[in-house]
């Protein structure tokens, strides 16, 4: 066990050289969660004194006043018999002491570089590592002498300002309280007993130290105090008695002054009885196993402090971004990435994938059709406005048959008032684009890490949209400029034939300006304008998508990408600043963030096989506990459910998965009643369980049914897309009483043979019944890895029936060749489009070409049913959903989307095996789905457990991607 005291050397050492010293502030302190021996007493206590002792070794600075102003972290390293003793600082690695007086001499200098020629002092500590074949392994933190008035040339502050040092370290419920007292004082007065007895009432972590026995008045002694009966603590109060004045100053030998000690407690008749457990050895000798016996009770609670903070520091840098490069190019790439990422986002709300595409739609399909309508013609079509054409037209001579200059008149003044809709529809449009770049801006969070590179993008795609809305807008107003300036002549040409079929061309040549003859050239004129307004309505929008929108997708930022290359590299840096608090931040972070990844390091390393036995068994045993109690790990944050929101959706759903895990291993435990862990995770979201689905197999929980029973108070609109059902399943358990049989139904699912599995039966048959009973939509089925695949087969299953169950599949596995996991874009496409031609030649040699109707394709059929599918790309047993879709996404795009059609609705190896065993029809694998709504989690992953956890899909703060995929 004496790995463990270096163990937490190393850590401390680690604390001390990156800044942190267990002081408050905004970082996380791993220090205050490691055990320490914290020395206190007054001065002239004979502190230092008992520290010498148990070095046997003379080393402290010594004097009057306050000696001691700055904590030192004396570190003692036992070594072989016979080798030689030496001393290292933190702050000079490289260099031994072998003089001890040079060591003295070095703390008083590394206390002045910190505090100046002052007598002030400083909670930055000094590390000092002692190796000696003459000590045990121990580490103890000596702090500043309590005092009670301040001398010449100290603060007035100085008593308080050592008091809240030490009180700062020995209140930590980790701290073990060296308390040391003088004797020949009264043990009410002592300052140490004072401020321990404060932080730690009961004594439960203080050790008593009585020195100066020796300078007793004649005729008392300390019995009744070192027999605990005067002031009781946990542990036994031991006796030292230290070298004198006189013997420091003969320089007494300190081997002699031990043999001395030990003489002393042995031949004096008072404390003969106690001499056994008396003396500055057997401190040390107490103070090392405690330490280690405290050490080993705290290293699970340890470990798994640092893996949570490791994770929340690492994600905390990501939010915070990587730092700017040094190097023009670096620059520039980066702010390329940054307008990428942000032009990635603005795309993606065009094209539907996040909201506000469809606000475009609605201003051509709502609101320029209502415009167009709301257009009155009152004033251009009034008897008055028509007689008034019609007279200037004809000018000194009536017209003959047809007043042709004052039909164009009439018809070009009322035209023209169809560019105000146009005009707005632009306007429209402009301002939807807009707001979509601020959406895009703030959901990227780059873009809020650099003020100036945000404006300047800012900037630029408003003027992108600003030239593309003039552009739109003379475009646009062209249109209707061209319906003024050309009038379609088949349409008048039709009018006397009209007037042959029921009208009176003799009123219409004799009688040219009574009212019925204007009406009618009213009428006409209306007509005329309603079809050109029917053909605008059409084209107007289709002005405008050439010209705004789909300029807006492919050029937003073209103008700016040219300008950025020609800057220099001092504006890039200055598009680069950010906050200086977040680059101190991040700085600090970093720091803070290589602690922990060291001492994680550190405690991984442990070599003692005792220790990895116990620490196994009792950090499992914590992590187990901590994974399944719903008040440590789960979405408490969920106090309010709202059903429309699919967040809420999944982390209910997952939670609900989790409950099922949790009632095989309650059952595992044997946990009942009150012991049971499992029920929060449903009774908290009012679901309670109706139902557990035992494996005929193994006896072992499978999966749960789970019943919706809100309270009455809660209202119908907060219900309303609420499932009355829940059916879970459970992934893999790794523990000895349901491996097995999880780990051969992994492998039926590797065979495509699940379907055939009686687990999966049950599962089927509980699916059934529940549908038959209430309906498929009031039935959600959801499933984790393992359970994932049993809850995809049944709601493929009972889809081909008609029936659509909504499905949470959480890290549905997807074995298949790891393409996922390559790096460049090309050579994925490129393995996937071969695999995709290769899998289409295979189905038409082995298939024919024959065509089946959609109503008779099961996998059209099939394509109705979207289940909600959650996967980690760093997770690679899940992974290939992501390339299985957007592949296909890929290959409509560039026209191959006949050969995906194909090669989607069957497996390459199937495929293959099915032309090797041709009297064997193999089952369908379980991956291939026509339609599906991906979810990706992109927030960071420690390691492939925590990206296949079922824990990571309740999070609140996930950084995810999400698309529907419908097959076509």
């Amino acid at each position: 066990m004496e790995n463990l005291i270096s163990l937490v050397n190393k850590i401390q050492r680690a604390c001390t050289a990156l800044g942190d010293h267990g002081e408050a502030s905004a970082l996380p302190t791993l220090w205050d969660s490691l055990p320490a021996i914290a020395v206190v007493g007054g001065q002239s206590s004979g502190k230092s004194s008992v520290l010498e002792s148990i070095v046997g070794k003379d080393f402290l600075p010594r004097g009057s006043g306050i000696v001691t102003r700055r904590p030192l972290v004396l570190q003692l390293h036992k070594s072989d018999e016979g080798s030689r003793e030496y001393a290292e600082f933190l702050h000079l690695q490289r260099k031994r002491f072998t003089d001890f007086s040079a060591v003295r001499k070095e703390i008083q200098d590394e206390t002045d570089r910190e505090t100046g020629q002052t007598k002030q002092i400083s909670s930055v500590p000094i590390h000092l590592s002692i190796y000696s074949p003459n000590v045990v392994n121990l580490t103890l933190v000596d702090l500043p002498g309590l005092t009670k008035v301040a001398v010449e040339g100290q603060p007035d502050t100085i008593v308080q300002d050592i008091e809240n040092m030490v009180r700062l370290y020995i209140e930590k419920p980790n701290c073990i309280i060296l308390a040391i007292s003088p004797a020949n004082q009264d043990l009410a007065t002592s300052d140490a007993i004072k401020i321990s007895r404060e932080v730690d009432p009961a004594g439960e972590r203080t050790i008593g130290v009585l020195t100066k026995i020796d300078l007793m008045d004649k005729g008392t002694d300390a019995v009744d105090i070192l027999e605990g009966k005067s002031y009781r603590l946990k542990f036994p109060w031991i006796g030292v008695v230290n070298r004198s004045q006189a013997d420091i100053n003969k320089n007494v030998d300190m081997i002699a002054a031990r043999r001395r000690e030990r003489e002393y407690f042995a031949s004096t008749p008072e404390y003969k009885h106690l001499a056994q457990r008396m003396g500055s050895e057997h401190l040390a000798k107490v103070l090392s196993k405690h330490l280690e016996t405290v050490i080993k009770s705290r290293i699970p609670g340890i470990q798994s402090l640092i893996n949570k903070t490791v994770a929340e520091l690492e994600t905390e840098l990501s939010r915070l971004g990587k730092p700017i490069a040094a190097d023009a190019g670096g620059k520039l790439y980066t702010i390329m990435e940054i307008c990428r990422l942000f032009y990635q986002n603005y795309r993606e709300h065009l094209d539907g994938v996040r909201s506000g595409g469809d606000k475009v739609y609605n201003v051509f399909d709502n609101q320029l059709p209502a415009a167009l309508q709301r257009l009155q013609f009152d004033k251009q079509l009034s008897m008055e406005n028509i007689r008034k054409l019609i007279t200037e037209a004809d000018g000194y001579q009536p017209h003959l048959i047809a007043p042709e200059q004052g039909y164009r008149r009439l018809i070009e003044s009322t035209l023209v008032t169809i560019r105000g809709p146009a005009e707005a529809s632009v306007d429209a449009i402009h301002s939807i684009l807009k707001d979509l770049v601020h959406k895009a801006m703030n959901e990227t969070p780059e873009l809020k890490q650099y003020p100036a590179l945000r404006t300047e993008v800012r900037n630029a795609a408003m003027e992108s949209l600003e030239r593309m809305r003039e552009q739109s807008k003379k475009a646009t107003l062209q249109l209707v400029d061209m319906e003024c300036c050309y009038l379609t002549v088949d349409f008048f040409r039709k009018l006397p034939q009209e007037a042959d079929k029921g009208g009176d061309p003799s009123q219409s040549i004799f009688d040219r300006y009574n009212e019925a003859y204007l009406r009618r050239i009213g009428t006409t004129v209306l007509s005329y304008v309603n079809a050109v307004c029917a053909g605008l309505r059409h084209l107007i929008p289709k002005s405008i998508v050439y010209c705004q929108v789909r300029e807006a997708k492919r050029s937003l930022l073209d103008f700016y990408y040219t300008e950025l290359g020609k800057l220099e590299q001092n504006r890039l840096s200055a598009l680069l600043n950010e906050d200086p608090a977040i680059m101190e931040r991040r700085s600090a972070l970093a720091k803070r963030l290589e602690l922990y990844r060291s001492a994680q390091a550190e405690i991984d390393t442990l070599s003692i096989s005792e220790y990895k036995k116990e620490r196994t068994r009792t950090a499992n045993a914590v992590m187990s506990f901590e994974r399944e109690d719903f008040g440590l790990l789960g979405p408490l944050h969920l106090d309010s459910i709202d059903w429309a929101n699919l967040n809420h959706r999944r982390s209910i759903a997952a939670s609900l998965v989790q409950g099922t895990y949790i009632l095989e291993r309650d059952r595992q435990e044997k946990r009942q009643g009150s012991q049971a862990l499992a029920p929060p995770w449903w009774e908290f979201f009012h679901f309670k369980l109706i139902r557990q689905l035992v494996d005929d197999a193994d006896s072992c929980v499978f999966g749960a049914i789970y019943e919706y029973a809100p309270p009455s108070s809660h209202c119908n609109d907060s219900i309303d897309r609420s499932p009355r059902y829940v059916i879970a399943f459970r992934g893999t358990i790794n523990k000895p009483d349901s491996f097995s049989r999880d780990f051969s139904l992994d492998i039926h699912i590797i065979r495509n043979g699940l379907h055939q599995t009686s687990r999966f039966e049950i599962a089927m048959k509980a699916v059934r019944n529940m549908v038959a009973m209430v309906g498929d939509s009031n039935v959600w089925l959801a499933g984790h890895s393992l359970g994932a695949a049993l809850a995809m087969l049944a709601g493929k299953t009972i889809a081909k029936t008609g029936n659509f169950l909504e499905a949470f599949l959480f890290n549905p596995p997807f074995l298949s060749a790891p393409i996922e996991r390559i790096n460049y874009g090309n050579v994925k496409h490129g393995l996937r489009f071969a695999s995709s031609v290769i899998t289409a030649g295979l189905v038409l040699a082995t298939k024919g070409n024959s065509q089946t109707s959609q109503s008779e394709d099961p996998f059209f059929t099939l394509s109705a049913w979207t289940p909600c599918l959650f996967v980690n790309p760093t997770d690679h047993l899940c992974s290939e959903y992501i390339g299985y879709f957007e592949h296909r996404k890929k290959m409509e795009e560039i026209g191959f989307g006949a050969i995906e059609r194909l090669a989607t609705q069957n497996s390459l190896g199937d495929l293959f095996m099915s032309v090797v065993r041709r009297s064997a029809e193999a089952a369908e694998p379980l991956h291939l789905l026509p339609s599906a709504y991906l979810t990706v989690n992109l927030t960071p992953s420690q390691d492939f457990k925590q990206a296949h956890g079922i824990q990571q899909w309740w999070r609140p703060d996930l950084y995810f991607k999400c698309n529907l995929y419908k097959y076509k």
